[in-house]
C-alpha cells in the first residue's frame, strides 16, 4: 500500500512556514509531529472505510501504524499532545479489535478475552484523550487539528465505534458464560445448592456487575446522571436470562431454612423483589428459561417464600418500595423547534404546484400522503421535518444518485457525510489518495404553506445541508397534524450535488440540465405531483 509521508510533510511544512504547531502551542520534534498526522489519518479512514477495504489491507495498514506509533519515544511530545495522541492510539486498537472481531472464526473464552481486552485498550485511550468538544475543538482553534480533520465529528464517530463493538461483545460474552450460569442455577432448583460466588466469579471474566438487591435486601439505585458523553465505561452488562437466574437463585437461597436474615430484613422488600422476578420471567422468551421458570416452579418458590417469611394483611398493606426504574429522575424533554430555512438556500431546481391536494383538509392528510409516495419510493426512515412559514417542510436524506436513473445499491444510497464547507484541509487531501470516487448527490425539499417557498441568493453548501438534516423532527410535529390551511402551495426543492472525488468538496450544481420533473422521475417520486 502506499504512504504519503514525502508529502504530508511537505505540505505541513509548507502550511506551518517550517514549524509545526502541536497542541498548546508548543513545538515539538518535526518527525513526531508528521507520524503522529499520518498516523491519525490512515487509522480514521481505516476506521470510517473499513467495511469497504480489503482485510489483507487493514493488516498492512494496523501493522505499518503499530510501528509508527511506538517510535514516538519523546514523552514531553506525548504530554504535550496527549489528546492526538491517545485517541490516535485508541482508533489503533479500536481498528485492531474490530479486525480480530471479524476474522474470529471458532469463538472461544479464549478469544472472547482478548477481544475484550483489545477493546478495553481502545476505552482506555479514548478516557485518556479527555475530550471536551467545545473546549478541544471550538474554544481554541487548533491549526494542526483543522488541516488533519481532527474535530467532533471524528470524535462522534470513534465513540459511537467502540460503543457499538462494545455492544456486539456484549452480546457474546453474556452468550459465553450462559452455560455456567444454567448449571449453577440447576444446583440451586434441584439440589439446593448455591454457589452465588461462582455467579459473580464467572460475570466477572467480563466485567459484568450483577445485581445482588435480593439478597441484600435493598434495591440498587442508580441516580440519574447525564455524565460525561465522552466518557466510556469499562464494564458490561448482565443480560436479563443471567440477571433473571441470579434472582432465581437468590430467592431461593432466602427461601431455604438453612438460610438466617437480619432482624431488619424486609418482606415488602422481599416480595416486591418477587414480584419484579415474576414479571421479568414473564417478558423473557428464552425456551431455558421458559421451561425451568415454569409457573409450576414460579409458584413452588412462592410457596416456600410464603412458609418461611409470612405475607400477611400488615405486609401488604404497605406501599410498596418503588423500583429503582420509577425512582429516577428522568432527562427533560427536548422542546426545541426545528425550523427550514425561510427564505431557502438556493437550489439547483424548483417547481411550484399551486392548490395543491384541495382534496386533502389537514396538514397529516398531505403528510400521510407524502410519507406513502416517499416510502414507495425507497425513502422510509429517510425524512426529515420542519416548521416552515404556515405549514411545514419535509426533506429526504442526502442520497447518492445516478443521473442516468439506473439504481443505486441500497448500503451506500444514504450518506450521512459529503464533505467539508470548503476550508482547506489536509485530510481531505489525504482522503482523495486513499480513495477516487466520483458521485452524485442530492436532497428534495418539499414545502407545504398557504404561499410558495423563497429562495435567497445563498448557495446550499453540503455542510449546510447536514447540518439542517440533523436539526430535525423524525415525524410532522403533532400540533401540525389537525391544523389546515385555506389553500396549500406545494414548493419543490432539488439540491444536486457533484462531487468529483471523496476528497473533493461538493459543489451545488447550478447548470439547470435537470429539472424538478427529472428528479422526481429519476427518484421513482413522479406520482407525489399528480
Amino acid at each position: 500500500m502506499k504512504f504519503f509521508k514525502p508529502l504530508i510533510f511537505s505540505i505541513l511544512m509548507s502550511a506551518f512556514g517550517g514549524a509545526a504547531v502541536a497542541q498548546e502551542n508548543a513545538k515539538p520534534n518535526k518527525n513526531d509531529t508528521i507520524t503522529l498526522a499520518q498516523a491519525y489519518m490512515n487509522l480514521y479512514l481505516t476506521e470510517t472505510y473499513f467495511d469497504t477495504i480489503p482485510v489483507e489491507r487493514i493488516k498492512k495498514i494496523i501493522a505499518f501504524e503499530n510501528d509508527e506509533i511506538k517510535s514516538i519515544q519523546d514523552d514531553s511530545f506525548i504530554r504535550i499532545n496527549s489528546t492526538l495522541y491517545n485517541f490516535t492510539n485508541a482508533l489503533f486498537y479500536q481498528n485492531q479489535s474490530k479486525l480480530l472481531n471479524l476474522n474470529k472464526g471458532e469463538i472461544s473464552r479464549g478469544l472472547l478475552r482478548r477481544l475484550k481486552s483489545i477493546l478495553g485498550r481502545a476505552i482506555n485511550y479514548y478516557n485518556s484523550s479527555k475530550i471536551d468538544d467545545y473546549q478541544t475543538f471550538h474554544n481554541e482553534k487548533n491549526q494542526l487539528y483543522e488541516m488533519i480533520k481532527f474535530d467532533s465529528e471524528s470524535n462522534l464517530l470513534l465513540k459511537t465505534e467502540i460503543r457499538s463493538l462494545k455492544n456486539e461483545y456484549n452480546s457474546l460474552f453474556n452468550e459465553d458464560i450462559y452455560p455456567d450460569f444454567q448449571r449453577i442455577f440447576l444446583a440451586a432448583k434441584n439440589a439446593n445448592r448455591f454457589y452465588m460466588d461462582s455467579l459473580t466469579y464467572f460475570a466477572g471474566i467480563y466485567d459484568m456487575t450483577l445485581s445482588m438487591e435480593i439478597r441484600n435486601n435493598t434495591p440498587d439505585f442508580h441516580p440519574f446522571s447525564f455524565g460525561d458523553p465522552n466518557f466510556i465505561k469499562l464494564e458490561y452488562i448482565t443480560g436479563s436470562r443471567l440477571d433473571i437466574l441470579s434472582r432465581y437463585i437468590q430467592l431461593k437461597q432466602l427461601a431455604s431454612r438453612s438460610t438466617r436474615v437480619p432482624r431488619n430484613f424486609s418482606k415488602t422488600v422481599l416480595f416486591d423483589s418477587f414480584d419484579d422476578f415474576k414479571s421479568r420471567v414473564k417478558k423473557d422468551d428464552d425456551k431455558f428459561i421458559r421451561e425451568e421458570l415454569n409457573p409450576k416452579v414460579i409458584d413452588e418458590l412462592f410457596r416456600e417464600l410464603t412458609s418461611k417469611f409470612s405475607r400477611n394483611k400488615d405486609l401488604d398493606g404497605i406501599a410498596p418500595i418503588s423500583s429503582p426504574i420509577a425512582m429516577i429522575q428522568q432527562p427533560p424533554a427536548d422542546l426545541k423547534n426545528h425550523f427550514f430555512p425561510n427564505p431557502a438556500p438556493l437550489a439547483s431546481a424548483k417547481h411550484i404546484i399551486t392548490n395543491y391536494k384541495s382534496t386533502l383538509t389537514s396538514l397529516g392528510q398531505v403528510d400521510t400522503f407524502l410519507r406513502t409516495g416517499f416510502t414507495n419510493a425507497g425513502y422510509k426512515d429517510q425524512l426529515h421535518y420542519y416548521y416552515d412559514m404556515d405549514g411545514f417542510a419535509v426533506t429526504t436524506s442526502l442520497e447518492k444518485f445516478n443521473i442516468n436513473g439506473s439504481p443505486v445499491s441500497a448500503d451506500s444510497r444514504f450518506s450521512e457525510n459529503l464533505g467539508g464547507d470548503g476550508k482547506f484541509s489536509y485530510y481531505e487531501i489525504f482522503k482523495s489518495m486513499f480513495f477516487k470516487v466520483e458521485s452524485e448527490f442530492r436532497m428534495f425539499a418539499f414545502i407545504v404553506a398557504s404561499k410558495p417557498a423563497t429562495m435567497s441568493n445563498d448557495v446550499m453548501t453540503a455542510g449546510f445541508a447536514e447540518q439542517i438534516l440533523k436539526n430535525s423532527f423524525d415525524t410532522l410535529p403533532a400540533e401540525l397534524k389537525n391544523k389546515s390551511l385555506p389553500t396549500k402551495v406545494l414548493s419543490i426543492l432539488v439540491y444536486h450535488f457533484h462531487q468529483n472525488d471523496i476528497g473533493e468538496v461538493p459543489d451545488l450544481d447550478l447548470s439547470g440540465k435537470l429539472t424538478v420533473q427529472d428528479h422526481l422521475k429519476n427518484a421513482g417520486l413522479t406520482p407525489i405531483i399528480h
